[in-house]
């Protein structure tokens, strides 16, 4: 009996213990798949060297992430390593793309600092990703600090020209692109050829002068530009957008037929006369639930009587830049527009933080907020202008239950310390 089970133990392996790495390697092809999608794709890569049984196991991931954050930070710390790191990467790239053999490929990321100059290879990695059926997409072409160069500089995003992608209808669910231009051609073709397409994000890219979205052919349910140039208008009409997020320079809006649109997220915008936001987003007011407005120039004044009627906004958001200690009071009128309004937040941004001694305003709203339950108030100073907007919401609001406040200083005066940020956040 003894010597039966010290031959059972040799059979596990040294001290008894079962041979994991044998016991891995008999899992069927789609668990190991499963570890493997849990790794970083270099390292997968590196498995088939394993044994027989892992040589081509890789090859069946449909998530071909090649993040290169790690070696951008190593960029940013010593310049001198530049061309062997972007070496290392193509290489990683191309490697993979060169012996990859599925069908598909569910998610595609490069993720590296790359300009115009890159454009023939990142043309063939697309390529390959559209050849792929490649259901999310995303370029991400800026550094690690995501600082946005000279738009001149920008890769050109372009579908390939291949006959073989003439009147294809894309697989695309999600296409994400920071430091890429996109020219009119090339958006309408992808919206008119990816049926399923509903998320499109950019960020740092240059467009052209007015986009036109519209008709009932779009499948589009989240659009998102930050950053981006080049651009003056922007039109959207006749489909089931979702939600849209601008931030940039003051433009034009035409938002019109738009039924199912729940969330707007603005800004730079306009209150005064000249431009005013409400009578761009008008046609919108009975759909918005979420309505999120930067306004960075409050000095010129809020039209009171052009606000517009928000009768299923539940949360309202205004980020404020504001000067020295300037009453704000005038802006809760937007949120006295948003009878359903549940949770108000003010994040404010100040260009010269300095304290007043004046009196403390008490504001009654015509009509008391019945359902808002949170007020939230980001870059809290402890200025009079402050504490009126907290006292207004005390004062007016019957189901009020938590109030958030956060006393980080927002401030771009410049010359302060580190020191004077945690001073200011303490008095406040």
């Amino acid at each position: 009996m003894r010597n039966k089970r010290l031959r059972s133990s040799q059979k596990k392996g040294d001290h008894g213990r079962p041979n994991l790495t044998d016991f891995i390697s008999r899992m069927p092809d789609d668990v190991l798949v499963m570890i493997l999608s849990r790794l970083p794709i270099k390292r997968a890569v590196v498995t088939s060297s394993l044994s027989t049984r892992w040589r081509f196991v890789w090859r069946n991931l449909i998530q071909l992430n090649f993040d290169g954050t790690e070696s951008l930070y190593k960029i940013a710390n010593h310049e001198k390593h530049w061309e062997l790191e972007i070496y290392k990467y193509f290489n990683q790239v191309n490697g993979v793309i060169n012996g990859y053999n599925y069908p598909r490929v569910q998610d595609f990321l490069i993720r590296f600092d790359l300009d115009y100059t890159y454009s023939d290879d990142i043309d063939e990695w697309i390529q390959f990703a559209l050849d792929k059926k490649v259901e999310k997409l995303e370029l991400d072409l800026l550094d690690n600090c995501y600082s946005i160069r000279d738009p001149a500089e920008n890769y050109d995003f372009a579908l390939p020209s291949s006959s073989a992608m003439v009147g294809q209808t894309l697989s695309l669910k999600n296409l994400s692109l920071t430091g890429v231009n996109l020219n009119e051609p090339t958006l309408n073709k992808i919206l008119k050829n990816s049926p399923h397409l509903r998320t499109l994000y950019m960020y740092g890219s240059e467009l052209f002068p007015h986009i036109l979205v519209g008709g009932q052919d779009i499948k589009l349910k989240h659009l998102k530009l930050v950053s981006c140039s080049g651009f003056e208008s922007i039109s959207l009409y006749g489909f089931d957008l979702v939600s849209f997020t601008y931030c940039g320079p003051e433009i034009e809006f035409h938002l019109t037929d738009l039924p199912k649109l729940k969330e707007l997220d603005i800004g730079e915008v306009s209150l005064g006369l000249e431009n005013n936001v409400f009578s761009q987003i008008s046609s919108c007011a009975l759909s918005l639930q979420v309505l999120i407005l930067d306004m960075w120039s409050p000095k010129k004044g809020l039209d009171v009587n052009a606000i517009i009627k928000l009768p299923n906004v539940k949360k309202l958001m205004l980020v404020m830049g504001a000067e020295e200690d300037d009453s704000l009071l005038e802006f809760t009128s937007i949120a006295q527009a948003c009878p359903s309004l549940e949770t108000f937040s003010i994040s404010l941004h100040w260009y010269a933080p300095m304290k007043k001694r004046r009196k403390v305003r008490h504001v009654a709203a015509p009509h008391l907020h019945e359902h808002l339950k949170v007020l939230e108030i980001i870059g809290y100073y402890g200025r009079i202008s402050d504490l009126e907007l907290a006292v207004y919401v005390i004062d007016n609001a019957v189901a009020l239950k938590k109030i958030i406040i956060d006393p980080i200083c927002h401030a771009s005066d410049g010359g302060l310390t580190a020191e004077d940020f945690l001073k200011r956040e303490k008095a406040a």
